[in-house]
């Protein structure tokens, strides 16, 4: 539903953020440039291919990408997890530092806010590798300082922007919506898919030197926690179990409430914020990464959990479309007859 915030900013006058949340943004811009800076010079982890260990960061994670000349990968981890955090950080200073946010402002808040979650990219990645490599013995891979810095980071950031959507968000009169019936069966699809997502393996080893084991995304945290990697263990039930589950129930009710003629103003912005923290999409271009980068590491095969995976964000982003285009088509009318 960011469409809707975006759009909505676009017919609102200019609204103040108060001083104490400014004030408490500003620590929070300051404490994720901090950790921002400090995470280009750790690296993730320690990553070791038979006798040779070598440190894994977002910097040579690009070379790797960029001298198998896969240039879009390399762009993209480039894009979320170097550059675009520091933009980010810039335009809600921009945001934050207005005496009015206009609906200039309200729309880049909108566009970075959207894409802010992307910036884990690289951090799901490494908790892949994590996980592929725990309790082998030609391969391994152990945590480093890296990780939960740049995680922190990333979450600084993304609460600093909650912070702002929430002072910026003026609640609007009651709105019925009405949605074709279709979404529905998109939604109920999507629901089955994201049980066979999260339960079903969606990679398997298929290495003769190293253990034949399957992973699913449920089974992420154990392996995880016995790497020692309890702060990752946390992230991905978080940001790959718990808040997909969570947005998927929210629109559930949404649907039905609207379907019932009801008031659904006030589930449109928890849905938004779920949105933005259900890293699922994040995860899935994680694993497609792996895939093309990680041969060097073991063989594996892709099994039906990915495939999942890949119905249920299709079915997710076909329902979130019908809801944007019925959001938008009641904006337009609120504006034709207030005109």
């Amino acid at each position: 539903m960011e469409n809707g915030f975006s759009a909505s900013a676009s017919v609102c006058a200019p609204v103040a953020i108060p001083t104490r949340r400014r004030q408490l943004v500003a620590w929070l811009l300051v404490a994720a440039l901090v950790c921002n800076v400090t995470m280009l010079f750790l690296p993730f982890m320690d990553l070791r291919v038979g006798l040779v260990t070598t440190p894994y960061s977002l910097l040579r994670s690009v070379r790797m990408l960029w001298e198998s000349e896969l240039y879009v990968l390399a762009i993209l981890v480039v894009g979320f997890s170097l550059i675009f955090p520091f933009g980010k950080l810039g335009v809600l200073a921009w945001v934050c530092a207005a005496r009015q946010v206009d609906a200039r402002r309200m729309r880049w808040l909108a566009a970075v806010e959207s894409l802010g979650k992307w910036s884990m990219l690289d951090v799901l990645l490494v908790c892949l590798i994590l996980t592929l490599t725990s309790g082998q013995l030609l391969v391994g891979a152990r945590p480093l300082a890296g990780i939960p810095v740049f995680t922190v980071a990333v979450l600084l950031s993304m609460t600093a922007g909650e912070l702002i959507s929430a002072a910026l968000h003026r609640p609007a009169s009651p709105r019925v919506v009405r949605v074709p019936a279709v979404a529905g069966l998109w939604l109920a699809l999507a629901g089955v898919a994201l049980v066979g997502t999260v339960s079903l393996p969606f990679l398997r080893i298929n290495d003769w030197l190293l253990a034949d084991r399957s992973y699913s995304i449920l089974t992420l945290a154990p392996a995880l926690w016995a790497q020692g990697a309890y702060f990752t263990v946390a992230v991905t039930t978080l940001f790959l179990v718990i808040a997909p589950a969570a947005a998927w129930w929210v629109s559930f009710l949404w649907w039905r409430r609207q379907r019932r003629g009801g008031d659904v103003e006030a589930s449109h912005g928890l849905m938004r914020l779920l949105r933005r923290w259900d890293m699922l999409d994040v995860f899935g271009l994680s694993l497609a990464i792996f895939l093309v980068e990680g041969d060097y590491l073991m063989s594996t095969e892709v099994r039906w959990g990915a495939l999942f995976l890949v119905a249920m964000l299709a079915l997710r982003w076909a329902f979130q479309l019908a809801l944007d285009r019925a959001f938008l088509k009641e904006l337009r009318a609120e504006q034709v007859s207030a005109d």
